[in-house]
């Protein structure tokens, strides 16, 4: 993204205790002092106003969280999610909430210190990476900036967390409201007793120091929030039971995990229901004598399993004007809550903070089902894409690298509003030094201590192709080839003597089923050459034939290869080589990727068909299976990495794909010529609606109850049965490939940069409503021209 360099006025600030711990000999250039992690600092800077400007905006940033209010109207929350070394500001409109007299901007912010599926710490020097914030009030010509005259006060209301496990590194919340006056925000509140900001002036052991103001070391230039800010409906729950509970004790979710398990006691837990799956900020308002213990989770299902990977709260009442609006996201349907006077009113509401999506016409058609199909889907990908594309709002709210690709595609056919879309790939694009990337996008799992995902790294390159294919923006898709060729070049050293990548390090893991990989992977290999081929097409488009030349050299390399995983006599690709020797599984997944990679003879093409669509063949045991908040837990069960050796009948069976490599699955039909199955084929999905209407599973059985990846059915009712996909890059041109399979009627549209492509099919009929040209491809694959506007055709 292009940035250009404003100057600041405003200086970093922070308490006089950042959580830094100065060097020592493992760090000599500084390090951090846990002892101070998560820790929050109240700031407020009070200011006269004769007359509301004309002009009133605020810009801020913190390092780790802020949320600012202004004149007790809470504002806004960030920053958006962001790498070690980046970061980004916010702007607010503030004049609605400015009066003449007496005005206050107050900031509760918050340093992290723990890693955090959505927060990375940044390099500590001697002063910074430890805490900071930054802002200016922006009245007209007036610029009032942080500085020594801003006030501070320790947020000692709430005790400090830490993360629970591995899987679950959100930080619990702990509030003791009696510590905490309400209305400290408020223009009226007395602040005299605060201390005075520390401003943080930079030092390092080399480079210039002493600059207070950004550009500093580690975030350098600050960048302006490349995305929309989050916005959602409140909803409401409805207390569905209740029953004793135990004592609340020192650990609020030992207290909850007791409950839910049957323990009783002289306390009463409550159960509410949203009634779908829900993201964003928990608010409560309790009426609760001084004193009263309130702990709390919201969870996929009312179980003690499910308590394994939900965050938990815990508020003591102040006795009056009792609110708890929780710190960070949080996602689930069931709330939970153990308090000691069940009778005493209670409001639940959340306020959800999604994405904003500006939509067009659903898909709708002749099979009911289909349509619910669609809008579950488009349901989980909203409640899936927040500051990034993330895997669940429950369980983890990770970006990770490789799911992305699912819910860009869906948005890019069904939100008008690309940012997203764009800038996902782009936060994204921090590679290791070895090129290939993390397997989560600036979160806690982004450490070069985690060892990555492979072939996530591939899906991202499927994430450009996509910005290639709908934006057309030549500076973005180019700015991002050097990260493509990097993650490429990687996997060349693994070449052997048969020109197959193979004994690639890390998790291998291409989906959620015991596909084989060990030795020489077809899946991965198959997934490499999809992204050579598509990295030498966006190279050419760009203009470097060069690199074009040499992904296409290196995809001739592996098509040669690729035919040592064909056996003759089951007539279909095995899914890996180890010793030397052919594995005996066959998969879906190989299938599938092979063709997207154009690895398949055109003489064994109909043979492939007929295995992906040999539906009785397939077969989807998941390691997830018994990982989910109904099942044993999400961290119980076997290990999740763990392949086990094929004890099926490989000569009869296949592997089958989970819900999110079908996206891949369903390229390759499509590409075979039967895009006329895909719509049969997403019918599917009907019985992950009947287990959870309102979202999408991770698996066919098990895992998360909301994931983004697995949405492909949105995408495909779009770009399959009503067949509307770009025809050239950036959608100057629209391609319509109706195939409505076993429906008799279907409608719908699609975003362009020009504008939306609307559609609707009945029989044999296709009417088109278009911005741009449009070719219309017939069941023989004829093309035929057409101006802009509405038109109708036959196909």
């Amino acid at each position: 993204m292009a940035t250009t360099r404003d100057t600041w006025i405003g200086q970093w600030i922070w308490s006089d205790r950042p959580a830094l711990g100065g060097p020592s000999q493992a760090q000599p250039y500084g390090s951090l002092d846990p002892s101070r992690f998560d820790q929050r600092v109240l700031f407020r800077r009070g200011f006269e106003l004769a007359s509301v400007p004309a002009r009133a905006t605020v810009r801020i940033t913190a390092d780790s969280r802020y949320r600012l209010y202004v004149n007790g109207i809470d504002i806004g929350v960030g920053p958006v999610r962001h790498g070690p070394r980046q970061l980004c500001f916010d702007e607010y409109d503030i004049r609605h909430t400015l009066r003449e007299g007496g005005n206050t901007v107050a900031v509760l912010a918050r340093f992290y210190g723990y890693p955090v599926p959505w927060w990375e710490p940044s390099p500590p020097s001697f002063t910074m990476g430890g805490g900071a914030m930054v802002a200016e009030i922006r009245l007209d010509e007036e610029i009032i900036a942080t500085d020594p005259s801003w006030r501070f006060a320790p947020g000692d209301a709430w005790r400090p967390g830490h993360p629970p496990g591995m899987l679950l590194t959100q930080l619990p919340e702990n509030l003791d409201a009696r510590l905490l006056e309400p209305r400290w925000m408020a223009p009226d509140f007395d602040d005299s007793s605060w201390s005075y900001a520390r401003v943080l002036a930079e030092y390092s052991v080399v480079g210039p120091r002493g600059g207070t103001r950004p550009p500093t070391e580690p975030w350098g230039i600050l960048r302006p929030r490349p995305i929309p800010a989050l916005t959602g409906e409140i909803r409401t729950a409805t207390v569905l039971n209740s029953r004793a509970a135990p004592p609340s004790g020192d650990d609020p979710r030992a207290a909850l995990v007791s409950a839910l398990g049957g323990a009783g006691g002289d306390r009463a837990l409550l159960v509410a229901d949203f009634e779908m799956i829900v993201s964003g900020r928990l608010e409560l308002h309790f009426e609760a004598a001084r004193g009263q213990v309130i702990d709390g989770a919201l969870v996929e299902v009312p179980t003690a399993a499910a308590l394994d990977s939900a965050p938990v709260f815990r508020y003591v009442a102040r006795g009056s004007a009792d609110t708890y609006l929780s710190a960070d996201s949080v996602g689930g349907r069931y709330l939970v809550l153990a308090l000691e006077d069940a009778t005493a009113p209670v409001a639940l509401r959340i306020r959800e903070l999604l994405r904003p999506r500006d939509p067009v016409a659903p898909f709708d058609s002749s099979d009911p089902r289909l349509d619910a199909v669609y809008r579950t889907g488009l349901r989980t990908v909203d409640l899936t894409s927040h500051d990034a594309y993330i895997d669940c709002p429950t369980r983890e709210q990770r970006s990770w690298t490789g799911d992305a690709v699912v819910h860009q595609s869906v948005d890019l056919i069904a939100n008008q509003d690309w940012r997203l879309a764009r800038w996902n790939p782009q936060l994204a694009a921090q590679p290791r030094a070895d090129g290939l990337l993390p397997m989560v996008v600036a979160g806690d799992f982004a450490t070069t201590q985690v060892p990555t995902i492979p072939d996530w790294s591939l899906h991202w390159i499927r994430s450009v192709h996509n910005l290639f294919r709908y934006t057309g923006d030549r500076e973005l898709v180019g700015g991002l080839l050097s990260t493509a060729e990097g993650i490429l070049r990687y996997f060349e050293p693994y070449r052997g003597p048969a020109g197959l990548v193979e004994e690639v390090p890390g998790w291998v893991l291409i989906d959620w089923s015991p596909v084989q990989v060990s030795g020489a992977s077809a899946a991965l290999n198959a997934l490499l050459a999809r992204g050579l081929r598509d990295f030498a097409e966006m190279a050419r488009w760009v203009g470097d034939h060069g690199r074009a030349t040499w992904a296409a050299a290196f995809h001739g390399r592996l098509l040669c290869g690729f035919e040592s995983f064909w056996d003759p006599g089951r007539r279909a690709y095995r899914d890996n080589l180890a010793d030397g020797r052919r594995g005996t599984s066959v998969s879906e997944h190989v299938a599938a990727a092979a063709v997207c990679a154009d690895l398949v003879p055109p003489e064994r093409k109909p043979e492939i068909l007929r295995l992906l669509l040999d539906r009785s063949a397939m077969f989807t045991t998941s390691p997830l299976a018994d990982h989910g908040g109904d099942a044993l837990g999400p961290s119980a069960g076997q290990p999740v990495s763990v392949r086990p050796e094929p004890d099926w009948d490989t000569e009869r069976s296949v592997v089958g794909a989970q819900p999110f490599f079908r996206y891949v699955v369903h390229d390759a039909i499509a590409r075979l010529g039967a895009a006329d199955r895909i719509a049969e084929l997403c019918l599917d999905w009907d019985r992950l609606r009947a287990d959870a209407p309102t979202a999408f599973r991770e698996c066919w059985e098990g895992g998360s109850y909301c994931h983004g990846w697995s949405a492909t059915p949105t995408r495909d009712l779009v770009c399959y049965t009503l067949g509307i996909t770009p025809a050239e890059p950036g959608f100057t041109r629209a391609r319509i490939a109706p195939r409505p399979g076993v429906l008799t009627a279907a409608a719908g549209a699609a975003p362009t940069p020009y504008g939306v492509v609307s559609v609707e099919i009945d029989g044999n009929r296709v009417v088109v409503d278009s911005p741009v040209p449009v070719e219309i491809v017939d069941r023989s694959g004829t093309a035929t021209p057409h101006a802009a506007g509405k038109f109708s055709a036959r196909f």
